[in-house]
């Protein structure tokens, strides 16, 4: 019962990025103004909003596609905090670990966990890239569902 809540759940929160995608879409294109608002109905939009009714069964399918794995991004601080303590291992091997004599940064650990923002830019780098991969679907969705049949009797045939 909670796993098929939690698909619903997920099924929405993919219908509402498809929204905003499909909202992009049309501001970009000056069919959808805000101040004042204004909506002006086309043809072609209706082969969006039939696409955007695609996608979340889509991306309930191939949810790799959209979302940007958490491990992707590493800051600069915490690549030359992670080199700087690798350096400063290899350079202590010759002699016994001790602090006399080498020099530490005093706020370096006062806290358990260095002080990046790895985490939160990995979230906005999911998030638009779930963005923009909705905005291809809907304008593109025939070219993914190709896609994925051909990748799918690729992966069979082996």
């Amino acid at each position: 019962m909670l796993k098929k809540f939690y698909q619903i759940l997920k099924w929405f929160g993919y219908l509402v990025t498809g929204v905003l995608a499909l909202m992009a879409i049309l501001v970009y294109r000056y069919d959808l103004s805000f101040f004042p608002f204004q909506y002006q109905f086309r043809l072609y939009q209706l082969y969006l909003f039939a696409t955007l009714m695609l996608l979340p069964f889509f991306r309930l399918q191939h949810p790799t596609w959209f979302v940007s794995k958490s491990d992707n991004f590493e800051s600069p601080k915490k690549r030359a905090l992670d080199l700087h303590h690798q350096d400063m291992a290899q350079h202590h091997t010759d002699r016994t670990w001790s602090s006399n004599g080498v020099s530490v940064s005093p706020w370096e650990y006062t806290t358990a966990d260095t002080m990046t923002y790895d985490e939160s830019i990995n979230w906005a780098i999911s998030i638009v890239k779930a963005l923009f991969m909705s905005i291809l679907f809907i304008l593109a969705a025939p070219v993914f569902y190709l896609i994925a049949i051909l990748i799918k009797q690729h992966t069979n045939h082996k």
